[in-house]
């Protein structure tokens, strides 16, 4: 089973290409297009940049919609593209050690990043997925609240900055 992010991960108008075309296309432009602008035209015809790398009918969906006709700011994603490479290479087989020289990470952050992911030859996970960030790939603890009165109350969250006070 191929590890994919939940729509309502992504960043800016990635999430709405996500929910109207795919999370994989999703991802595919903002490889292609992450951090510059992209003028989204309210018709896309099949030699255009957009359904070259979203594909014609994905590409003449997301031009229907809200995002037609209007230029949009790509964000690059990069950590959430990290993270989905490494966990389906995982799930592909591959070793931590050789996840982290593809991707050019630290084999920690690599077991990091696959956390709850199955070693396999890409069959079904075996177990279900930790509960970590999309983001950085940590499991975040939940914020706790000290129960006596005399004492300030102290957020203890993990340590990213992305994550909502």
């Amino acid at each position: 089973m191929t590890w994919t992010p939940k729509p309502e991960t992504l960043p800016g108008i990635l999430s709405i290409v996500a929910r109207i075309a795919g999370v994989d296309a999703a991802l595919r432009l903002a490889e292609a297009h992450g951090g510059t602008r992209l003028y989204v035209p309210r018709d896309v015809r099949p030699g255009h940049e957009l359904a070259r790398v979203l594909g014609v009918q994905a590409a003449r969906l997301v031009c229907r919609s809200e995002l037609g006709g209007d230029t949009h700011p790509v964000p690059s994603a990069a950590p959430l593209i990290r993270a989905t490479r490494a966990r389906r290479l995982r799930a592909d087989g591959w070793t931590h050690a050789r996840i982290a020289r593809e991707l050019g990470i630290t084999e920690t952050h690599a077991a990091r990043l696959t956390a709850g992911v199955a070693r396999g030859n890409g069959g079904p996970d075996d177990v279900e997925p930790a509960p970590v960030c999309p983001t950085c790939g940590r499991a975040h603890r939940r914020r706790l609240r000290r129960q006596d009165g005399r004492q300030m109350d102290l957020d203890l969250r993990g340590g990213c900055e992305h994550l909502s006070p």
